[in-house]
Order: C-alpha cells, then structure tokens, then sequence
C-alpha cells in the first residue's frame, strides 16, 4: 500500500507491517471492550469512534 500525502512525499507499508496491522485489528476485534478500547486509542475523529461504538467489531 503506498499513501501520497499532500506534501507528495510516498509512504509505503511494507508486508510486515500490513501483518501486524492485520493482527491488531484482529486483537482488537476479540470484544467490544477490546474494540472501544483500540477506537480510543488510535482513533482521533470523535465523531468518527462514536459512530463505530455503536456497532459490532464484526
């Protein structure tokens, strides 16, 4: 996955890290407890975590 930021600079994300975000958010998906929990800390759109909140991990 490779993100262009409005500055042009390129970030990629390499398969290592596409692993470990996979497997965060597979932690994260375990409970609702665990999923509001990983919301507040990486998420900093309020609006954004309140609405997931009120939804299941999946």
């Amino acid at each position: 996955m490779v993100l262009i930021r409005e500055d042009e600079s390129i970030t990629a994300l390499t398969d290592d890290g596409m692993e470990e975000l996979e497997q965060m958010l597979s932690y994260a998906r375990r409970s609702n407890d665990e999923w509001n929990d990983f919301l507040d800390s990486f998420v900093d759109d309020e609006e954004l975590v309140a609405r997931s909140k009120g939804k299941s991990p999946r």
